[in-house]
Formats: structure tokens, sequence, C-alpha cells
């Protein structure tokens, strides 16, 4: 109710204003955690630019990366009291303000990508949506920001098993159900910040990662575990978060010009991603990276396990009962 009441008030002042400020301009600070030249990074600032220039000037976005406004948790954070205008990552960060969105972190969960958008269409994910902007002041604006299954990432060998990484120290963001995910596979999940993840690689605090395919390169984490294993863990996107209240400020107009933009930088993106694999790929193995394809019995025996999981993540209320058979019923 805290967050509630806060952003109504900051709702009140902006329809109050909104007549005589449709046509100001207004400075959005957006941010990000992912370093320069990252996909992402790179498409967060095509949106920014898209949105000065097509509103003319009257919404102005600055792109802020590398965690330079704080980490995930933090901004969405600031998001939901109308401390920050807007934010560009992960999906499932929104599970900070809405758990339920940590469902997309479940690993092994969905079959496939077509599987995982089936879900993303769903009645379920419109629920959530509109949780997060009526009682936390956060709307998304897309989530076509498709990126590459994740990969597991290990020092010594490619996974073959979940016996090769039983016990492995895993490196997780602070979100719930990301944790619990790799409790159910048997790791032990360390909290780690992502621009800590190098060094926390580098001094063995953590043993082994994830990552979304297209960020093995820019990462670097690759240059600590050279063994990259195309696990289709999760199917991971980003999304483009704005504050209600200050998405409320501006014109019907620029908010019909704010969104599109957003899906625009999200096409935008897809095709960087994909334009990149190749010769980053290339890179690597060049540097002594091995890549390795999971086999799909070896994926049935993870996914088994977090099945057998699933009556946990439902006490820990992370899982709304009856989600896992809405969403299996979804392949």
């Amino acid at each position: 109710m805290k967050h509630t009441k806060l952003w109504l008030a900051a709702i009140a002042t902006a329809g109050a204003l909104a007549a005589g400020t449709a046509n100001a301009e207004v400075t959005w600070r957006f941010g990000g955690i992912n370093p320069p030249g990252a996909a992402v990074t790179v498409a967060s600032k095509y949106f920014a630019e898209l949105v000065t220039e097509r509103t003319e000037g009257r919404v102005k976005v600055e792109f802020y990366e590398g965690s330079q406004l704080g980490t995930g948790p933090a901004q969405i954070e600031a998001m939901s009291v109308g401390a920050q205008e807007g934010y560009i990552s992960s999906g499932s960060n929104a599970s900070n303000l809405v758990k339920e969105f940590g469902v997309v972190d479940v690993p092994f969960l969905f079959a496939n990508q077509e599987h995982f958008l089936k879900f993303m269409d769903s009645d379920l994910v419109a629920g959530l949506k509109d949780r997060l902007r009526d009682e936390f002041n956060v709307r998304i604006l897309a989530t076509n920001w498709f990126r590459l299954p994740r990969t597991l990432m290990t020092k010594e060998a490619c996974v073959d098993s979940p016996d090769d990484i039983a016990g492995k120290r895993s490196r997780s963001p602070n979100l719930p159900m990301y944790i619990a995910g790799w409790e159910a596979i048997g790791t032990v999940p360390v909290t780690t910040a992502y621009g800590e993840t190098y060094l926390a690689l580098s001094q063995g605090v953590v043993d082994m990662t994830e990552s979304a395919g297209e960020q093995v390169y820019s990462s670097k984490f690759y240059e600590i575990l050279p063994y990259v294993t195309d696990a289709q863990m999760m199917y991971p996107q980003n999304s483009v978060y704005v504050a209600e209240s200050a998405f409320q400020e501006i014109s019907d107009e620029d908010k019909e010009i704010v969104t599109q933009a957003a899906k625009d930088a999200g096409d935008y993106f897809v095709q960087l991603v994909k334009d990149e694999v190749a010769p980053n790929r290339a890179k690597m193995e060049a540097e002594g990276v091995t890549f390795c394809d999971m086999a799909p019995e070896v994926r049935a025996q993870f996914a088994a396990k977090v099945a057998a999981y699933a009556p946990e993540l439902e006490a820990k209320g992370l899982l709304p009962e009856g989600w896992w058979d809405k969403i299996q019923a979804m392949k």
C-alpha cells in the first residue's frame, strides 16, 4: 500500500498539470545495467534517439548504461516511487514488485521459444502487467526485445548431466524465483549484482553462471568460464519500463510515439542480436572457448528436477497455485 499511495499522489499531481504541460518539454532518465557495446545498450540508446526525434524534443530520453543509476532492483524500485522515469532490462526484473513475473525465470519450464511466447501473450501475463501499473506505478511499454536462450557457463567442462553442476556456487541476481530456480536444479545460488559478476568469478566467489546467448561475448565471462552449454535454460527477453506518473504527464500523441519507439527499438535489438551471433562466436572460439549443445535427454532430466520442485515454488508463494499446469497446457 505504501507504493500505491505514493504513486497515486504523483498521478494526481500529473493529472492536475496535464492541460498546461502537454506540449512542454520533459526529460526522462532511463537506466540499464549492461556494459557499453552490449546489444541491449546499443538498442536502448536507439530508443532514446527515436523518442527524442519523433516527439521533436517534447520528450527527451537520456539513457544511462552500466548500472550508473544503480542495480536493477534499485532502479525499478526508484521508478515505483517516481524517482526515475524509465528502465530497460530483463522482463523478470518486475518480480521485485509483482513476484509472479518471476515465472519466466523458472529454469527448463518452457519447452521451446514458441511455448514461451504463448505464455507472454496469455491472460496470465496481461493481468500481471495491469497489477504492475495500477499498484506500483510501472508501465511496460514493450516486451519484444527477445534475447537468445540462456546458456550455462562453466570452468572445466560442458554440462552433460545435472550431476555436473550439483553443489556448484552459481551466480544469481537478487530475485526470489531465480534463487529458487538454481536450488531446484541442484546448485547453491550466490546473489551477486550483474556488474560485480566478473570479479566474483575471478575471485572464486562463484563457480559458474548462466548468460543469455548474446551476452556471453559482451560480458567477457567466457574469459573465466570457457565452456558454454546451450542449455535452452530459459527464453529471456528485455522489457521497456516507464513510470506511469511520468507517462501520464505527456500528451496522448506522445504516448503513442513513445510506445511505438519502444517496439521499434525492440525489433532493432533482435536484429542486432542476430547479426552479432556468428562473428562473436568466431572470436570466442579463436580464444579457446568451447561451445556445446545440451542433449534433449539431458534437458529432460533438468526439467524433471524442476517439475518435482514445483510444489515448493507454490509453497513459497513464488508460483501461483495451478500456474504450472496452465503453462504446461500452452505447449
